[in-house]
């Protein structure tokens, strides 16, 4: 087999893996443009409206007070859990380990790990549309390929009967909703993977696959160019 052969059959093979993953980022690419990034996020599926309350708050400084490990503040900020007003609270404790707790901000008292039905109210409240609770799971652990991966563990995933099969997960120790996910965010995951070629986490832009796979893109690129001067054919002299 002459070298200019071998040639043509080896970028021939390449160009179809290269052409197979310019597929997948082309593919991608259209999707991404034409989906908008915070219906992709579940924002249409969410209810933003805050219950109101005319209720007498305690001291920041006494929800503080009322927490036996506190070593030094980090931030502390005011939520709605249902119908109660509590103080997040997000500090160091004595051990130096960093903390969150939530204080009920009319009593005091220390608010406890959300339950299954607690946590199906949250994700109702928090709901834009009315359903059916389709299923419910606590998870205490994730891998890299779940959909809800690097949030607060442990938490309740809500799932919906719904067109979109929407699953609103909250967080047991924060009381709230930390994550919506629906199966346009599933398809903008999948073709997110493909785009960046992390197929572990998904976000890491600058691993070695992508920048090796974009230096073999870019020889093939050049050696087609080369094969095509080399491959035409020469006009027969006139005489």
């Amino acid at each position: 087999m002459n070298k200019k052969l071998l040639t043509r059959k080896a970028h021939r093979y390449i160009g179809l893996i290269i052409a197979l993953q310019l597929l997948a980022w082309t593919i991608g690419g259209i999707w991404f443009t034409w989906n908008d990034i915070d219906k992709i996020h579940g924002d249409h599926l969410r209810n933003f409206d805050k219950p109101n309350t005319n209720q007498t708050l305690i001291s920041t400084q006494k929800a503080i007070d009322s927490i036996a490990d506190f070593g030094s503040l980090r931030s502390i900020k005011v939520n709605h859990v249902l119908d109660q007003v509590v103080y997040r609270i997000d500090y160091h404790s004595q051990e130096a380990s960093h903390k969150t707790l939530l204080v009920n901000a009319i009593n005091g008292e220390t608010f406890p790990d959300v339950t299954k039905q607690k946590a199906i109210n949250i994700a109702k409240q928090n709901a834009e549309f009315n359903a059916k609770v389709k299923t419910t799971e606590l998870l205490t652990a994730t891998d890299s390929h779940h959909e809800y991966r690097n949030k607060p563990l442990p938490a309740w995933a809500i799932t919906f009967d719904h067109p979109e099969s929407p699953t609103f997960y909250v967080s047991t120790k924060l009381a709230t909703l930390t994550s919506v996910r629906h199966n346009s965010w599933r398809i903008f995951d999948f073709l997110w993977m493909l785009h960046t070629m992390d197929y572990q986490g998904r976000d890491d832009f600058g691993n070695w696959l992508i920048k090796i796979f974009s230096l073999i893109a870019l020889l093939t690129a050049i050696s087609g160019i080369i094969l095509f001067f080399i491959s035409r054919k020469k006009k027969p002299k006139e005489t």
